[in-house]
């Protein structure tokens, strides 16, 4: 009995053993096919990139020092300034510093793409080819400094002219882009003369928005609108 018992065990050993060697093998083709087919793809070269980057960032010395700069703003430029007043208060403000002044009367006031446009005919603060003020001119600026100085809107001063060829009297200016942007200069030195304080961006568009006028009017009329200059008011704060 124990020679038929030993004979027993040893032939389920050996099963035993059989098995273990067809799943080591079964293994070893599974393996042997991933490998293959690993060897017949191509890496995604920008997501290989984007994991090696992370990898670096993520072990190098010097990458909580780039997280805290990250979180920093770049520059104060970057922050937003918020609003300002309120366009419509804004308007009725103007209207009443207009209506105290013969000039200003002259000028209009528009809402155009969510800001508010002061136009003021160049005819009557300059001569012709000139960007020096009138007189007049100046009395007009002073009124109008007083009213910009209680908001804290973001404010534009932009030139233009007609569209007709520009010849300067004294040779000063070359074209109607040099007059554009001397006379809005001269409207914006003359505020902050007047106690404006508050940063403006001062540009020149010649006759570049000569198209929005309406055609409809004489032509004679649309180049005395076209010669102006314009007070942009933005909904936010000067920065």
């Amino acid at each position: 009995m124990r020679g038929a018992a030993a004979r027993r065990n040893r032939r389920g050993e050996k099963q035993g053993v059989t098995w273990m060697l067809t799943f080591v093998d079964l293994v070893s083709l599974l393996l042997a096919f991933f490998v293959l087919l690993f060897s017949m793809t191509s890496p995604d070269a920008p997501q290989w990139e984007s994991f090696t980057a992370s990898l670096r960032s993520a072990f190098s010395t010097e990458s909580k020092i780039r997280a805290r700069e990250a979180q920093m703003p770049e520059s104060i430029e970057a922050e937003d300034p918020g609003p300002g007043f309120d366009l419509g208060y804004l308007r009725r403000l103007l209207e009443v510093a207009m209506a105290r002044d013969a000039i200003l009367r002259d000028a209009t006031i528009t809402t155009k793409n969510g800001r508010l446009v002061l136009s003021m005919a160049s005819d009557v603060f300059f001569r012709p080819g000139s960007a020096t003020l009138q007189s007049s001119g100046e009395s007009a600026l002073f009124n109008l400094a007083v009213a910009l100085s209680q908001i804290d809107n973001r404010i534009d001063i932009v030139g233009h002219t007609d569209p007709r060829p520009f010849t300067s009297p004294s040779g000063e200016f070359r074209s109607n882009w040099d007059l554009s942007l001397a006379r809005a200069l001269s409207v914006a030195d003359t505020l902050q003369r007047f106690g404006y304080r508050k940063p403006v961006e001062v540009r020149g568009a010649a006759d570049g928005k000569f198209g929005e006028i309406d055609t409809s009017l004489p032509l004679e009329d649309q180049y005395r609108r076209a010669r102006r200059v314009d007070l942009v008011i933005y909904h936010e704060r000067d920065r």
